[in-house]
């Protein structure tokens, strides 16, 4: 007479808890890997929709260097929203008030840029159809060149772009990146020099290392 061996219930349960084990943890970095794809997806097509609609308002408002861009001017963000506007499909605008972004939102290096909304600065935020949310504000030259990378001498308006719409970690140069509006269009920051891209930076000119590293994060 033959005997089949089986598996004892202790055994069995041995077996589960190693699956379990091993699952919990690989399954954070599988969907930290697919997030990251989704944001990278997510942020390629927003950038298309932001060259597109700097085009139309280029070629139907001159160069952006005649806009008159002006840092804290409630006046320059509302102009530059309005020839945007036509260009995208929304689900919802914030003309300086909460809804549309985010906070706190923090530098790469973990320190917190925006708490929370305050009506005392004017920024203009809004969320497109497919969730992703767009903050502009107006910086002066040096901030253009210090923070955002790019060799210019005069002020211009610079598009926030959370990837994921408010979900964590809420990080410049994680899942919030940059482009700035130049006499050559939407460019993304850090397309002249890289200074803030670091773990001790504030994340604000990652962008453009991002493009040139094939849409991927490596640092």
């Amino acid at each position: 007479m033959f005997y089949k061996k089986a598996f004892t219930l202790a055994e069995v349960l041995i077996t589960l808890g190693i699956i379990g084990v091993v699952a919990s943890l690989t399954l954070p970095d599988i969907k930290q890997g697919v997030d990251a794809k989704a944001n990278m997806a997510a942020l390629q097509k927003t950038y298309s929709t932001l060259q597109q609609a700097t085009n139309m308002a280029i070629s139907e408002h001159e160069n952006p260097i005649y806009w008159g861009m002006e840092d804290n001017s409630t006046e320059s963000i509302n102009k530059v929203y309005s020839y945007y506007k036509p260009y995208f499909k929304m689900m919802r605008e914030c003309p300086n008030e909460p809804g549309c972004w985010a906070y706190p939102t923090r530098y790469l290096n973990k320190t917190i840029y925006w708490n929370a909304h305050n009506t005392s600065w004017y920024q203009y935020a809004f969320t497109f159809t497919d969730g992703v949310s767009v903050l502009i504000d107006i910086y002066d030259t040096g901030n253009i060149q210090n923070m955002f990378g790019l060799d210019i001498n005069y002020p211009a308006a610079v598009f926030f772009v959370d990837v994921n719409s408010g979900k964590n970690p809420n990080t410049i140069g994680k899942d919030i990146f940059c482009f700035v509006v130049t006499e050559r269009g939407m460019v993304p920051a850090g397309m002249n020099h890289v200074r803030q891209c670091k773990s001790n930076g504030q994340g604000t000119d990652c962008t453009a290392k991002i493009i040139q590293d094939g849409w991927t994060i490596k640092y």
